[in-house]
């Protein structure tokens, strides 16, 4: 009896790709074999026997993403053969491609049924491959999806934009450049309220006294920016937006000057409190001075942990609390999306308040019930790292 319902076989290039299936699979209840969830298991296995064992003969099917850096691996070939011994033994179809894009992948024949990550999103994969798991698959073929006009767009990264007023805008981008002196992006806005928020920054461009505070999130970086140019281009395919934003330097960059020592506590201690806030929605907690142990106001001290010292301080962006149960309450029914955009969301709250200069670790898992646990750790000025590990509460 096979361990696995799906076993997943990819390139690290791809890992994203692999993680957000692997993700929706465990969600929906199937075994998967995806090798972060089995660290402890692997640790000081033979790799080698092992994996061939998992791709031959452990699971349902095998779910294969093809592409150029799958074509080049050593141990993606190693998979690749230990899966095609058990698909010639079995009269079955055992293993279910995915295509990333158009590289030959010797011995995956060119008849072989696929899926196209270009024309479908990951959830749209997912469906499909449960009707699968369900044994009551439709007669879908790779035309039939291609051809299909309900078939959704492959939009699996998102960039953040948020405005002084707390407003904020998930929008999903096909390409994304960011040096030295701008970052360039090419959106495909999903909803009216986004077009009109990439509207309003056009129509802005010419009035730089009129143009909001803009803080900006693209994977675990963040940046005030101002817009220099927005250009929308139609097709009969698509609509893109193409905006150039400039990264502002100079008064809000970080300043180690401007934080100061308190109480005994370093700015380091300090914003280690801050990022627990941020993480973990801590609020402040130290001796009273009978002795015990509890909630007490000290003015200053909440001023700094919320970040209004720093040079980085903006009214908007008060770190009264953390922004994780808050943006649970909007798109938790949607738990992909969620952690994407708790990812952003805390990316730019850490940077942009002073707390990190770099994110050297942001892992996110939800639990049940209503709680994200996180594993953290950041680098801020001379060396000193911040690590925070623990579970932030979604829901009272």
């Amino acid at each position: 009896m096979e361990k696995y319902d799906v076993t997943l076989s990819f390139a690290g290039e791809d890992r994203h790709c692999a993680e957000e299936l692997a993700n929706l699979l465990k969600s929906g209840g199937y075994s998967v074999f995806y090798d972060d969830y089995e660290k402890a298991q692997l640790w000081g296995k033979n790799l080698y026997d092992h994996f061939s064992s998992v791709y031959k003969d452990q699971a349902r099917y095998c779910v294969m993403f093809l592409s150029k850096h799958y074509a080049r691996k050593l141990w993606t070939k190693h998979e690749r053969q230990s899966a095609q011994a058990r698909a010639f033994e079995e009269s079955r179809e055992y293993i279910l491609p995915i295509r990333l894009d158009d590289a030959e992948i010797p011995g995956i024949l060119g008849t072989l049924g696929y899926l196209d990550l270009h024309s479908m999103s990951i959830e749209k994969i997912y469906q499909i491959l449960a009707e699968k798991l369900s044994g009551s698959t439709s007669q879908i073929t790779p035309t039939d999806i291609l051809d299909s006009t309900a078939v959704e767009s492959n939009i699996s990264e998102f960039v953040l934009f948020r405005l002084s007023d707390g407003k904020q805008y998930f929008i999903p981008f096909q390409d994304a450049h960011w040096d030295s002196t701008e970052i360039s992006l090419e959106l495909l806005p999903e909803s009216p309220e986004e077009i009109a928020f990439l509207r309003s920054l056009r129509n802005n461009l010419s009035n730089r006294f009129s143009q909001d505070k803009l803080a900006f999130a693209l994977q675990e970086d963040a940046a005030w920016v101002s817009p220099q140019s927005v250009a929308q281009s139609t097709s009969d395919v698509q609509t893109i937006w193409k905006v150039v934003l400039k990264e502002d330097s100079g008064e809000h960059s970080f300043s180690p000057l401007k934080e100061i020592i308190y109480n005994n506590m370093s700015p380091d201690q300090i914003a280690e409190m801050r990022a627990r806030r941020i993480l973990l929605d801590e609020k402040l907690e130290y001796p009273n001075p009978g002795g015990f142990t509890g909630f007490t106001h000290d003015p200053l001290l909440e001023s700094l942990i919320r970040g209004e010292t720093s040079s980085s301080y903006e009214p908007g962006l008060q770190i009264q609390e953390s922004p994780l149960p808050n943006l649970y309450r909007s798109f938790g029914d949607t738990p992909q999306r969620f952690q994407k955009f708790a990812r952003l969301t805390l990316a730019l709250y850490l940077k942009l308040s002073s707390t990190v200069e770099d994110i050297l670790q942001l892992d996110l898992e939800l639990l049940e019930p209503n709680q994200l646990q996180v594993h953290f750790k950041g680098h801020r000025h001379q060396g000193y790292i911040i690590q925070v590990n623990g579970i932030c509460p979604l829901s009272q």
